[in-house]
């Protein structure tokens, strides 16, 4: 008998959050036409491109919408209990109110699983597929990516410096370079060249037109013209200068190379270590929505279809509105990473537990 009405009240949860899951996504799919439908117009982009752009924003909308519709699930769910007298005849059955939460809870942490799948695989490469529709193919700029720098500095290596005056990651070129290798703390060679390359096939970069200088202790300098110079150099344009963070394009994995690849070079990375906690706790969103949904619902003992749409809607905002404050938080230092990724979870986590101690169901 337990183990059937818990099936019966998870099996509650699933209809209401399919159907929250997909208003949601299609109110986000409205703003995104009208804020971007103009642009699409004057830029002559037919029907197909717009559609595709939209296509590729669809897991990021599923992504971002789920703790919404969990909330709403539980508000449907836990209020349709209440209206059909089956809340209060679970517990003259002796069930504990804590004990009928438990599956709602169970089909949150669910939701949460898959929402963390989504973001870690499809959704961060078909966002940034869905960026380079809209800024390199309608806009037309091809360097959305910043991936032009001038008057660049960098480590490639250790004991390797290199200075350019244009660095090109699109074409992995680089212009007026100057290359510094040094030997136990001392400058062992110099090359100064008009050019260099990234050659794929041999994965080193290669100089043109330069002049090299070797230093050997206390001897004069040896100088050499060369045309052409294949360094020993192996570091990918790409782990020389970064592009630019797009948060919803990445991965937690890409997050932690990103990282690694600015402790390696000393460069800051508040913005990079407050989206790794972002992202961790991101999916945990919904057993806090779960807990936050069942603490209204027993609080005012009173439910219908329109208030709960309301309420989700209303609520899951807000609560997406303070992630956004905290991560802007985290990214001026004025919080901890870990304080600006997992606070807000924890803050309306522990908000609910307080609702719910109060509502007597814990």
């Amino acid at each position: 008998m337990n183990k059937t009405f818990s099936r019966y009240i998870a099996r509650s949860f699933w209809g209401p959050f399919g159907f929250g899951l997909g208003v949601f996504c299609l109110l986000l799919i409205f703003g995104s036409l009208f804020d971007k439908l103009n642009f699409f117009m004057k830029s002559g982009a037919g029907a197909g491109l717009f559609a595709r752009y939209i296509l590729y924003q669809a897991p990021y909308f599923i992504v971002k919408m789920t703790p919404m519709a969990t909330l709403l699930a539980v508000l449907f769910s836990l209020g349709g209990l209440m209206a059909k007298g089956e809340w209060k005849a679970g517990l003259a059955g002796g069930w504990r109110p804590f004990d009928m939460i438990k599956p709602l809870l169970a089909c949150a942490l669910l939701t949460g699983l898959g929402q963390l799948v989504l973001q870690e695989t499809a959704a961060p490469e078909l966002y940034m597929r869905s960026e380079y529709l809209f800024e390199g193919k309608m806009r037309g700029r091809d360097d959305w990516q910043r991936l032009v720098k001038q008057d660049v500095s960098f480590s490639a290596g250790e004991e390797v410096f290199v200075t350019a005056h244009l660095f090109d990651g699109r074409r992995r070129t680089m212009e007026k370079v100057i290359v510094n290798i040094y030997r136990k703390g001392r400058l062992s060679l110099e090359l100064n060249a008009a050019a260099a390359d990234w050659q794929p096939g041999v994965r080193r970069w290669a100089f043109s037109d330069g002049v090299m200088i070797k230093y050997d202790g206390d001897l004069k300098p040896a100088t050499k013209r060369f045309d052409r110079y294949l360094s020993a150099i192996s570091v990918r344009p790409e782990n020389l200068v970064l592009e630019k963070l797009v948060p919803d394009g990445v991965s937690t994995f890409d997050v932690l190379r990103r990282l690694r690849r600015l402790e390696a070079v000393g460069a800051p990375a508040a913005a990079e270590r407050t989206l790794l906690w972002v992202k961790i706790a991101a999916p945990l969103a919904n057993p806090a929505m779960a807990l936050i949904g069942a603490a209204m619902v027993l609080l005012m003992r009173k439910n219908n279809l329109y208030l709960s749409f309301g309420q989700a809607v209303g609520f899951g905002f807000f609560f997406w509105a303070v992630i956004i404050m905290t991560q802007e938080a985290g990214n001026a230092e004025l919080l901890p990473p870990f304080i600006a990724g997992l606070g807000p979870a924890a803050l309306f986590a522990l908000l609910s537990l307080w609702g719910l101690r109060r509502a007597r169901a814990i």
